[in-house]
């Protein structure tokens, strides 16, 4: 080992070459470490469970992809057949057998008893302005004999939803409404009057094509709908 430097710079400058030698040499120590730790137990990391959670998202994308290209086949056949019955509809109209049975039909209609009155509680829902989420989008194929629609809502108004339903063709599944969504309120503030706004609602997905409505009913009287669309219900072949 050589004698120390008399003069004292050259031994700072010698003892900052050391120092850096140690850092250099721990940083490596770290660096390896990290290594050796990812490499024996990545299934174990946060990493890998990002990229399973990756993985899992990639699909779930693909498949609404394939539901979405299968129900807007499915919607296009729905138009094909319905123009089809337009033009067979109106070709009827004009023909001359139509128009001389003409008078006989007035006369049926004349003596027919009149419409059905709408049952109670059947009026039309009018659709509301909504602050909203849902977990589970109804956007889709259905493949079940069954779906639950999850998610969060409060009404612009700032009325209070006392009860939720889906409405699918006319028959209305009840739904639970106050639950629980933390994130929710911290990140748009408190609701005071639906301080739990979360709701689920489990409703049959019977073969076919449907109108789905997702609704609310505000300070325990009128109901306005959330959301509403067209549905295709495709069971999976056994």
């Amino acid at each position: 080992m050589s004698a120390p430097p008399d003069d004292p710079g050259q031994r700072a400058a010698a003892l900052q070459a050391e120092l850096d030698a140690v850092k250099r040499r721990d940083a490596e120590f770290r660096a390896n470490m990290v290594k050796e730790f990812l490499d024996r137990g990545e299934r174990n990391t946060y990493l890998h469970t990002l990229r399973e959670e990756k993985a899992t998202l990639v699909k779930r994308e693909q498949e609404s992809f394939a539901d979405l290209e299968f129900l807007t086949r499915k919607l296009e056949a729905e138009g094909d057949r319905s123009s089809a019955l337009e033009a067979e509809l109106q070709g009827m109209w004009r023909s001359w057998s139509w128009r001389l049975t003409s008078p006989l039909r007035a006369l049926g209609r004349a003596f027919s008893p009149g419409a059905p009155a709408p049952a109670a509680g059947g009026e039309p829902v009018q659709g509301g302005v909504f602050t909203y989420y849902l977990h589970t989008a109804p956007f889709r194929v259905y493949r079940g004999d069954s779906f639950t629609l999850r998610g969060w809502a409060w009404p612009e108004d700032g009325r209070a939803i006392t009860a939720v339903r889906v409405n699918l063709d006319g028959r209305t599944f009840a739904g639970r409404h106050g639950l629980e969504e933390p994130e929710v309120i911290a990140r748009y503030g408190a609701q005071p009057a639906n301080p739990r706004p979360g709701f689920e609602v489990t409703f049959a997905t019977p073969p076919g094509r449907h109108l789905l409505s997702l609704e609310a009913q505000l300070g325990g009287s009128e109901w306005r709908w959330i959301v509403r669309t067209s549905v295709w219900c495709e069971p999976k072949a056994p």
